[in-house]
């Protein structure tokens, strides 16, 4: 009985692995490619096999955005075998699918890697993007699965990586990250960095009376927002002392059949700062910090990456002085 499910199981992915690769008639079109081939992913002694398929109808269809290709899964150890969605493909090609394990505690965990490459050629510049998707590798109950998770925003650094001329000043642009080896590196150093900084950050957290009173001591910048916004930005203790607990946090994430939106309350150490990155962060990363609005006692700033859809808003309400009440992840 075993050994047959086991069959009917691996009939039904050769079956599908079957339909990917034949050839498509003038008569009998399809609208389902390979963008990449099949890539087994294992954690522990389970596995699933990813697949990359292909919108062929890219290009075709007016209305309505269309991914180049969409990430599914299927485990290989079931007796019940599904194809299971993951996240979509931006980019043309997929130039490379490798994995990368994190040590820090709070983000540890084995991740699939998939760096596209998309052409670009406009009267500005002409050439390559370069961008990462990190898909991790989870345990599902006594199953394998493959998620996305679009709480934490993508490393700017990996986003949109260019490759090629730029034609306003005829200077060769060169991305450091458009291989594994390249790119695997960034995250060990970052991963590394993160847990420096948490060693820090305990050896601090040693004297929570002085970080008391220190915050408590910190003064109102200014009832001006522009002034506010620009002292809360750029100073730590100023963000925490004006920030509001529980902070409330709206994260855009995947969703049947649009994305949805999931709304968390931070607090204490769930708070991570800074919520607003310095603005030599900000120019370093490309990102761009301004005030959307202000009406009364509410006004919001955003935070984006220009020509992406990386785009954070930050709600601020007006007592005594500003505070930080509200903040909105847009990012797919």
């Amino acid at each position: 009985m075993e050994l047959a499910k086991l069959l009917s199981c691996m009939s039904a992915l050769g079956f599908m692995v079957a339909l990917l690769a034949q050839p498509a008639l003038a008569s009998d079109p399809q609208t389902i490619g390979e963008l990449h081939p099949p890539v087994v992913a294992s954690l522990g002694d389970q596995k699933i096999t990813v697949f990359f398929l292909k919108n062929n109808l890219k290009g075709q269809v007016r209305e309505g955005h269309v991914p180049y290709a969409e990430i599914f899964y299927t485990t290989t150890n079931t007796v019940k075998p599904s194809l299971n969605y993951v996240w979509k493909v931006e980019g043309e090609q997929i130039a490379s699918v490798f994995f990368f394990e994190r040590k820090f505690p709070e983000q540890a965990g084995k991740s699939m890697l998939v760096l596209t490459k998309q052409k670009v050629s406009h009267s500005q510049f002409e050439g390559d993007s370069y961008s990462v998707l990190e898909l991790p590798l989870v345990k599902d109950g006594d199953q394998l699965a493959l998620r996305f998770f679009s709480g934490d925003p993508p490393d700017p650094e990996l986003e949109n990586c260019l490759d090629g001329l730029n034609l306003a000043d005829d200077v060769k642009v060169e991305c450091a990250y458009k291989d594994a080896t390249s790119i695997k590196k960034r995250l060990a150093d970052l991963d590394a960095k993160i847990i420096a900084d948490s060693k820090l950050h305990q050896d601090i957290g040693q004297n929570p009376l002085k970080a008391e009173v220190d915050t408590s001591n910190v003064a109102c910048p200014s009832t001006d927002f522009s002034a506010f916004l620009s002292a809360f930005s750029e100073r730590a203790d100023v963000q925490k002392a004006f920030v509001q607990q529980p902070l409330k946090m709206v994260t855009t994430v995947a969703g049947d059949p649009e994305p949805e939106m999931e709304k968390r309350s931070l607090s204490g150490d769930q708070l991570k700062f800074p919520v607003i990155p310095d603005q030599a962060t900000r120019e370093a990363q490309g990102l761009t910090l301004t005030v959307k609005e202000q009406r009364g006692d509410k006004a919001i700033a955003i935070l984006q990456k220009p020509d992406t859809d990386y785009v954070f808003e930050y709600r601020f309400v007006r007592g005594q002085c500003w505070q930080l009440g509200e903040v909105m992840d847009y990012s797919l």
